[in-house]
């Protein structure tokens, strides 16, 4: 081979691995310069909990991503590896995250009018709870608008509804609850929220709050012998083996709100913002449909795991409303502190 044709052969050769590298390198570049925004979204449960609480997170990080058109990339952090529930909005405050996941009365302390949502049978079913969530009142109302003023912004449609509270009894103290006079003597663990301490308070019961992540030795101990919390952070905790008895008394939801800072949010391009919103609205009918399915999973779990599940009769629930519903004049001051027309509305929207 003569030396013009190795020179030819090894430009040739140089040119085509260059041309065929082109194309990967281009990607590459154009992947990383459109990944101009990335949000740092932080959450308390974890991939082997999604199977009985489903946030619909992952959806959405997919979908916004997708709708951005590669603009913007979505950080998940769970398990609490960036802080409870207590915190992750401080921290979305701060700046030092850009969302955040957390139940609706863990964000009470950031966002007063979600006491609202608290109150005992407002909503006549679990129907009728996601579609007031659902309802642009909802966006429109206090509810929407108070957490701007604290630098917080509801991503509308990103919930994840584990649905009624269960009222649960642990093995230590072992009784079937159907009536609130069934409460004498049980000392009750309950949120931070004010008006599920009230609602305890004007029952037989002594509340008691504990923090969510002490909750399972509590029971187990004897610390607190009953507590009223979601189908799924009981099952996903394993604290559905401390208890004897399990009632339905359907007095409020445990439901979780996704929030981002609005700062950061607002300085999105649009076509972020969008994707943003979209994806959290998409990811609502997914989060509805898994956790039903998965309800159906649990309460099967928890019969083999013989738990007593109790449903109230017609006449045991009209106990309940009589002894702690909103309409008791005892409301009347947290209605005026957290809006009266607010939970009047609430309450005509939710008997649907």
């Amino acid at each position: 081979m003569t030396k013009r044709n190795t020179t030819d052969r090894r430009t040739f050769v140089a040119g085509s691995l260059a041309l065929a590298s082109w194309p990967l390198i281009r990607g590459t570049a154009h992947a990383q310069r459109k990944a101009d925004h990335t949000l740092v979204f932080a959450h308390t449960f974890t991939e082997a909990t999604e199977k009985y609480i489903v946030t619909g997170i992952d959806l959405f990080k997919q979908l916004a991503e997708k709708y951005s058109g590669g603009r913007l990339v979505v950080d998940v952090h769970e398990g609490g590896k960036l802080g409870g529930q207590n915190v992750l909005p401080q921290k979305v405050q701060s700046g030092a995250i850009h969302a955040c996941q957390v139940s609706m009365q863990n964000f009470t302390p950031f966002s007063e009018a979600f006491n609202a949502l608290d109150f005992p049978y407002l909503f006549a079913s679990n129907d009728a709870f996601e579609r007031f969530l659902s309802n642009p009142f909802f966006m429109q109302s206090a509810l929407g608008t108070e957490p701007e003023t604290k630098g917080l912004k509801v991503l509308a449609g990103m919930w994840a509804n584990c649905g009624y509270r269960i009222f649960g009894v642990s093995k230590r103290s072992p009784r079937e609850v159907r009536v609130p006079e069934d409460l004498k003597g049980l000392k009750v663990r309950v949120t931070s929220s004010k008006v599920e301490q009230q609602a305890f308070a004007l029952t037989p019961a002594s509340p008691v709050s504990v923090n969510w992540a002490e909750t399972y030795s509590a029971m187990q101990q004897g610390a607190v012998n009953g507590l009223n919390v979601g189908l799924g952070p009981l099952t996903a905790n394993r604290i559905h083996e401390t208890l004897a008895t399990a009632t339905r008394v359907s007095m409020s939801f445990n439901a979780h709100v996704t929030v981002v800072g609005k700062k950061w949010y607002d300085a999105l391009p649009s076509q972020v913002r969008d994707a943003i919103d979209r994806a959290a609205r998409e990811s609502w009918s997914h989060q509805q449909k898994g956790q039903r399915k998965a309800d159906e999973n649990m309460w099967a779990e928890w019969k083999t795991a013989g738990v007593k599940v109790i449903d109230l009769k017609p006449d045991e629930r009209a106990k309940w409303i009589a002894a702690v519903g909103y309409k008791r004049p005892e409301w009347n001051e947290a209605k005026d502190r957290y809006g009266r027309k607010l939970v009047e509305r609430i309450a005509e929207l939710g008997a649907a």
